[in-house]
């Protein structure tokens, strides 16, 4: 009789303790998307300033290069803005996360949107939030890119983004496409497709960042992604 009122004194303790766990990572989760959306509202009005500059100016050049800063500002702030609407903070779904980012970066396309098609293989994965974050800036700045320079006639495409797993924390991003190919002296310098910033990310991610040029244009990134908390607790 003492051990079942010790077990069910135990089950009590165990629930009571769930609930405040459940409790503070609800918590947490509200202040994560508040986090996301005034970062999404800071970075808005820094690409405003941005513009009202640019507007100003009389050089060509310079002001490319300010609504160039001003494009890639508005894509982390895309960034966060799509991050914020994910159900799960801890753990998000990187399908779904680099769908919506994709679809957006299409939608502002014009005619594009409608010839050039966008396919995404996450192959079930999910990442913490940082790490969506850089994934999410790398594949909008990817892309962009595509549309730019791969697709110069009115014919068409497709644009592939995928990730997988190669082995323990070792991932694989890969965006492809079908348009023409690049050579590596187009793909950095001034107007040219920038990809210093991917390196830079992928650097971040512990990881390095490879390009294809032969055949259909391909950039894969290799990178490390620590598990989600979400996967690490349900296994607890």
């Amino acid at each position: 009789m003492a051990n079942k009122r010790t077990r069910t004194r135990q089950l009590l303790l165990v629930k009571q303790l769930e609930h405040r766990l459940d409790k503070a990572m609800g918590e947490r989760d509200v202040l994560s998307r508040e986090v996301h959306h005034r970062v999404k509202n800071n970075l808005q009005v820094v690409s405003s300033l941005l513009n009202l500059q640019a507007s100003s100016l009389n050089d060509n050049t310079v002001r490319e290069e300010f609504l160039r800063g001003k494009r890639r500002i508005d894509t982390i702030a895309l960034v966060h803005h799509r991050l914020y609407d994910h159900p799960d903070m801890r753990s998000i779904d990187l399908r779904a996360f680099l769908q919506q980012l994709t679809t957006s970066i299409a939608d502002l396309q014009g005619g594009q949107r409608r010839t050039v098609s966008i396919g995404v293989e996450c192959n079930g994965l999910k990442a913490d939030q940082d790490t969506a974050i850089e994934l999410g800036i790398i594949v909008c700045e990817l892309v962009t890119n595509a549309y730019q320079h791969a697709f110069p006639h009115a014919t068409g495409g497709h644009i592939n983004v995928a990730v997988e797993r190669v082995e323990g924390d070792l991932h694989r991003l890969v965006v492809s496409n079908n348009g023409v190919a690049a050579d590596r002296a187009t793909l950095s310098g001034p107007g040219k497709l920038g990809l210093e910033i991917v390196e830079a990310l992928s650097e971040q991610l512990d990881g390095s960042l490879h390009v294809r040029t032969e055949g259909s244009p391909a950039f894969e990134i290799l990178f490390r992604m620590k598990r989600p908390a979400s996967a690490e607790l349900n296994e607890a």
